[in-house]
Parts: C-alpha cells; structure tokens; sequence
C-alpha cells in the first residue's frame, strides 16, 4: 500500500482567514452551548449537578461540538456534513470495530503489566450488575463524545492544515498540541507535572498518524471511544476528575502512576509505527 495517503484533501478547507474564523466559531458554539445547557439543567433538574446525572448532561453537551461543525462546513464551505466525515465513501463501521477492539486489548495488556509491576497498588472493585447498567447508559454517550472530538480535531482541525506545504506533518502537530493544551493542562494533569500534558499530546500525535494511514475518521474513533471506556468502565484511579461521578469500575488504582501509563501509551505508539514500517515494506513492489 502506497504512503501517499490523500485523507483531509478533498474536500478541501483550506487554511485561511475563513477557516481560522469558523474555527473561532465552532470553539464558540461548543463552550457557549455547553455553559447554557449545563447552566439550564442544573437550575431545572438539580440532580444533574454531580453524580452519573450530572456526567450524562456533560457528556451530552457535545452535541454542540458537532453542531458547531456542521454549521461551520455546511454554510461556510458549502460542504455536506456527510461528505466532510467520509469523504464520498460509505461509512467504514469494520474499521471501527477493528481499532476499538485491537486498541482496548492494547489497554488492557498494559493494565495486566500494571497490576503485576505494582499489585498493592490496586483493589477488585467489581459487582457485575451495577457495572453492567452504568456501562449501557454511558456507552453510547462516551461513543458521542469521542466521536465529537475526533470530528473537530482530526476532522475539521486536521483538513484546515492539509492543504498547507507539508501539511500531513502540520495536521497532526497542530491538530496534537490544541487537543494537548485543551486536555493536558486542566488540573488534575497538571497534578502530574510534564508527564500529564505530554501523555495527552503523544495520545492525540497517535491518533493524528492513525488518521492519516487509515484515510479518515473511523480508526481515530475507535481508539478515542476504547481509551474512554477503559477509564470509566474498566478501571478508575484516585484522583481523576471522573472519581465521583457514579461511574462503575473492574480495578481501582489508588494513585495513577503517570509516568508508567506515559512509557505505556509510547510502547503503542512504537508497536504501531513498526506494524505501519514492515506492512510497507511487505507491500513494497
């Protein structure tokens, strides 16, 4: 398989004042949208003010995210939403599939190698029925979220980037350094010191290359929804921002030890590289 890869060129969004401004716009209506719905929820229903009901709301608020996108590439570019996301080719729900499963048991092979370099480090915390039911009510909006945010960073983000000379390498260092900012440097991470915001930037480099050799955003999804999965549905740690929140959990961590999940996500990466360098070399006439 050849590494001329053509994801994020047609359609077109070329970086430009226009584009930079619908950025602006999309930003604005994600934030602007997420504070009133929270603001109106927790007026009329103050049980969404914490617990499970208060992370169903947020994780709902996304919806503005892809609302702010498809408003964006519809009336500005005049680009059908469906032709943004899959680029004219149907929507590849195999490769979906593939990457969620190949990168939760990725996760879950680190998990195991965890468990047995720090065993004290951990507690069982599983009740199979409870778990099971929080795990249907979030699933679906943990797929809408991890969705929202590969559509506006690998999506939206990566094409405006695309066109530029060089612009494989600009949209993935653009598109990674925003989603590091944006998620590293909020304050648990920082709690971490260097190793929270560069966990998130090497995460989001990963899925900006998956993108790229996988022409578009079914992979990139899948490998967001079962790294999201994994931190609420298989194991949960001490101090994470998802700690109260009524979601259920196989193992607890008592304290995440960031810079041995940091090496593991980096051991992924090079797997990954490797697995991309010699299925070239194969290919290679």
């Amino acid at each position: 398989m050849s590494l001329e890869k053509k994801y994020g060129l047609q359609p077109l969004i070329p970086f430009s004042v226009k584009s930079l401004a619908g950025f602006i716009i999309i930003f604005m209506i994600w934030q602007g949208g997420t504070l009133l719905w929270l603001s109106l929820l927790h007026n009329l229903i103050p049980a969404t003010r914490s617990g499970l009901p208060g992370l169903i709301t947020l994780y709902l608020s996304f919806v503005f995210l892809i609302l702010g996108v498809f408003l964006v590439t519809r009336y500005f570019f005049k680009i059908r939403f469906r032709t943004f996301l899959f680029e004219g080719n149907r929507p590849d729900f195999r490769k979906f599939v593939r990457y969620f499963l190949w990168y939760l048991f990725a996760l879950i092979l680190y998990l195991l190698v965890d468990i047995g370099v720090h065993p004290q480090a951990f507690t069982l915390h599983f009740d199979p029925l409870p778990w099971l039911g929080v795990l249907l009510i979030t699933a679906p909006l943990i797929l809408l979220q991890s969705a929202a945010e590969e559509i506006f960073f690998r999506g939206y983000m990566y094409r405006m980037f695309r066109s530029l000379r060089g612009g494989v390498f600009w949209s993935i260092f653009a598109t990674s350094l925003t989603f590091a900012l944006i998620h590293g440097f909020n304050p648990e991470m920082l709690n971490y010191g260097i190793f929270g915001p560069l966990y998130y930037l090497l995460g989001a480099f990963f899925l900006g290359i998956v993108a790229y050799h996988t022409n578009g955003l079914a992979a990139p999804i899948g490998i967001h929804f079962a790294t999201n999965i994994f931190n609420t549905s298989i194991w949960g740690y001490g101090s994470s921002t998802l700690d109260n929140m009524g979601l259920q959990s196989i193992v607890y961590r008592h304290t995440l030890d960031m810079p041995f999940a940091f090496f593991g996500i980096f051991a992924i990466v090079i797997t990954y590289g490797a697995f991309q360098f010699f299925k070239h070399q194969r290919n290679r006439p």
